[in-house]
């Protein structure tokens, strides 16, 4: 008897021990936390990363370096990620959900570092260098005419990055950012300063009269555009210390931006497809009318410069328009001409609700072949504006047909980002306690290009300055009330412009000149903590 019980617990044991050897090592998660790019890309130190993979829940704090490491069941094939930042500095929690375990794994088996960003406020410029200045200047004219603005800017340049916008006349803008207006007998100036030890700086030279429209009426107008221009591809200017600061001298000769008389300007067609697009009606003679439909080219003429805006489309109830744009020499692939084409639809006090983006883009090999912007549906929130939700609530939308990652965004009363979760899923919930008897906006962005490793190691707040509507700059769209975390929007996107970073889409880059880019939000909603 004792022989058989002895020889059952060796049979036991036999097989425990074979089941532990089938059981697969466990996995490392490592990786380190920053703060976004824009709040000068520190480590964060204290940050709580909760990893959840299957049944199993860890969570470790980041150390000074801003570094964590984590262990998960060697089984697993997705997890859950959730960075917390300490208190009181401002920044926003990030959740990852289904994270493929494979795209952390190196061919050989070894844990591959994951990078998070965390949006936080943007950071106070160091002093630097001494600052180094120099000129630009020139005189404007037409048919030998100076050009003498009747839309002057502050004389004080105080609004150097403000870009050109309908109705101006007299502009010049030097590398795509800095513009300035003419003054008496149409000279100009343009100053350039540097905190980078920088003795020379070169851009391009855009200038002209942003006057031109379809019915030579601005109020009745429903196309905008240049009705003169030139464009220098490149000017240098020295820079220096103290005075006397060195002044480049460029005089420039307007021309007409008329495809009729001009061969270096063209006529760019475009068409837009809504049939995705659900409650959006866009014909203002229907008497539900709640949406705008309008196409914006612009000039990306140099690596080293920023892009011109060409003009303002808007679709009245029309599906097709022709753009003017500068015409890029033939075969030439380093220029494109850039359109975005934008769906929003307003409630009835004239506020924005959710809008659809569509990107696509032009060069010299395919200027030529005309363009169909066929809008994403936007996300159609399922719970309702004002309600009451648990402190951990959950929150769910409708579907988007193409669609592959949501991300939920939720502001605080003020319309600062407090959270933002990716997940392939129509529902999420926050994975930590919100502040009790507190108000919160929410909305939901998604694209049909980026998989969820494609936001890691990014920060979202590029998605942020993406869909700030600058409604004061769209001719037709004025009288638009913003959404309420648009003053947020818009700070990530000036912070992004003055660090020299741009908010464009990353995704699928080699194919973006062929397929475009398309993405939407929904609309801005508000709940109550219980």
């Amino acid at each position: 008897m004792r022989r058989k019980v002895l020889g059952t617990a060796l049979l036991l044991s036999g097989l425990a021990l074979g089941l532990l050897a089938c059981s697969p090592p466990p996995q490392t998660l490592q990786g380190k936390v920053y703060t976004s790019p824009r709040a000068g890309g520190q480590p964060v130190h204290g940050a709580k990363v909760v990893v959840r993979a299957g049944n199993q829940t860890q969570e470790v704090l980041t150390g000074l370096d801003g570094s964590f490491q984590l262990r998960i069941p060697g089984n697993a094939q997705t997890f859950s990620l959730t960075v917390i930042p300490p208190k009181g500095q401002g920044m926003a929690a990030l959740t990852y959900e289904e994270v493929p375990v494979a795209a952390y794994r190196s061919p050989y088996g070894a844990a591959l570092e994951m990078n998070i960003y965390l949006p936080a406020p943007a950071s106070s410029l160091l002093p630097g260098y001494p600052a180094r200045r120099g000129f630009i200047q020139g005189t404007l004219t037409l048919n030998g005419t100076p050009v003498e603005s009747t839309t002057p800017r502050p004389a004080d340049f105080s609004k150097p990055f403000d870009p050109p916008r309908p109705g101006e006349d007299g502009l010049v803008v030097f590398g795509g950012f800095r513009t300035v207006t003419t003054g008496t007998g149409g000279a100009y100036t343009i100053p350039i300063v540097s905190t980078n030890n920088l003795y020379a700086a070169s851009g391009s030279l855009w200038a002209g009269n942003y006057t031109g429209t379809d019915t030579g009426d601005p109020d009745t107008a429903t196309e905008y555009f240049w009705s003169h221009f030139q464009y220098i591809p490149e000017v240098r200017v020295y820079l220096r210390a103290s005075s006397p600061f060195p002044t480049t001298l460029q005089d420039v000769a307007l021309e007409a931006f008329d495809p009729a008389s001009n061969p270096r300007v063209t006529l760019l067609p475009v068409q837009h497809d809504y049939g995705a697009l659900g409650g959006f009606t866009l014909d203002p003679s229907n008497p539900g009318w709640n949406a705008f439909a309008f196409s914006v080219p612009s000039f990306v003429h140099a690596i080293h410069s920023g892009e011109i805006e060409l003009g303002q489309y808007y679709f009245l109830g029309e599906s097709t328009k022709s753009l003017r744009v500068y015409k890029i020499p033939l075969g030439a692939a380093s220029q494109q001409i850039q359109v975005l084409h934008v769906a929003l639809r307003f409630d009835e006090s004239f506020q924005v609700k959710d809008l659809s983006l569509v990107y696509t883009w032009r060069d010299g090999t395919n200027l030529d072949q005309a363009i169909t912007a066929r809008f994403l549906d936007t996300p159609k929130l399922a719970v309702a504006d004002g309600a009451t939700l648990s402190s951990t609530p959950t929150l769910s939308w409708q579907g988007v047909s193409g669609a592959k990652i949501y991300v939920v965004s939720v502001y605080d009363g003020d319309g600062n980002l407090v959270w933002a979760g990716f997940t392939p899923k129509t529902s999420t919930t926050i994975p930590f306690p919100l502040a009790s008897g507190a108000t919160y906006f929410w909305d939901v962005y998604t694209n049909d290009q980026d998989e969820l490793v494609d936001y890691i190691g990014k920060s979202p707040e590029a998605i942020q300055a993406r869909l700030h509507l600058k409604l004061g700059h769209l001719a037709k769209l004025e009288r638009l009330r913003p959404s309420p975390v648009n003053v947020y929007r818009e700070k990530v996107a000036r912070a992004l412009m003055e660090a020299g970073q741009t908010p464009m889409p990353e995704a699928a880059y080699q194919r973006l000149l062929q397929n475009g880019y398309r993405e939407s939000v929904s609309e801005t909603r508000t709940f109550t903590v219980q």
